[in-house]
């Protein structure tokens, strides 16, 4: 870990340099973007919350360091990690093969679960497993927004039925309400926001989640701690405490705490 450390506070969505001080050994600095609620949310004090905020915390106390967070727009993340400004970066960072060509990551640690949805009376809300689903979902329409890894995964695992794409969300849902389609897939915040609808009361979404391993090709890999290139030895370190925070069940715990629904993603070491 590096000895040196460049904070930064957020405040009126400017992040000015404050100070550069002496880090001990024993402190893990970590990226993230403190303005993406409610993933990584900074005060004007630096103080950092959210559930990446959460994730953080919970893998240096389980590698017995101290987190010092380092809050700066998303987009310059990467590039500051790579010029040796922190350690890690933990800030709902998806894993990318695009990515993976500037920087390594962690085992993943969560996953936004994506539902199709369907009318409360349907038969299909009843069905145990996504194959099962997915197959009585032939010949049927279903609606998806268009240049999303979620219409990829729909085109891809339903061949037999009418995929209809929409340039926005809110022409999907319109279209669900008023029976033009026969179902929607989408992720998980997007259904929550819905059923706080009045047009939302009617429908429901399926029993079974598709995760990120569901189709890894399509849907990639989940969210990880970003390493920069080569910190084999770190990236090690990471991996142990994430994957021991998954088995004792610590990352469903605050997966459930943010978003009343686990985006854990269970650790296979």
């Amino acid at each position: 870990m590096k000895k040196t450390l460049l904070a930064f506070v957020c405040g009126s969505a400017l992040i000015t340099m404050t100070s550069v001080v002496n880090a001990a050994e024993d402190t893990l600095t970590v990226g993230t973007e403190g303005d993406a609620p409610p993933y990584s949310m900074a005060d004007v004090n630096g103080n950092v919350t959210g559930y990446d905020a959460d994730i953080a915390n919970a893998v240096c106390s389980e590698m017995k360091v101290k987190c010092r967070f380092v809050v700066q727009s998303f987009s310059t993340l990467i590039p500051s990690l790579s010029t040796d400004r922190f350690d890690v970066i933990v800030s709902g960072l998806g894993i990318t093969e695009a990515r993976k060509k500037q920087i390594d990551y962690s085992i993943p640690y969560g996953g936004v679960p994506q539902y199709y949805v369907i009318a409360k009376d349907s038969p299909i809300a009843a069905l145990g497993s996504i194959s099962e689903i997915e197959k009585q979902l032939d010949g049927k329409t279903v609606g998806v927004v268009n240049g999303t890894t979620y219409a990829k995964y729909v085109q891809k695992h339903l061949p037999k039925s009418e995929v209809k794409t929409y340039d926005a969300t809110t022409q999907m849902l319109a279209d669900l309400e008023a029976g033009r389609i026969d179902s929607a897939y989408s992720d998980s915040p997007t259904w929550t926001d819905f059923f706080k609808t009045p047009g939302g009361a009617k429908f429901t979404r399926v029993k079974v989640a598709v995760r990120q391993a569901d189709d890894p090709t399509v849907l990639g890999y989940g969210m990880g701690v970003g390493i920069r290139k080569g910190n084999t030895a770190l990236q090690a370190k990471v991996d142990t405490a994430l994957c021991a925070l998954s088995k004792k069940g610590e990352l469903s715990a605050i997966s459930q705490k943010w978003f009343d629904e686990d985006y854990a993603i269970a650790c296979k070491q």
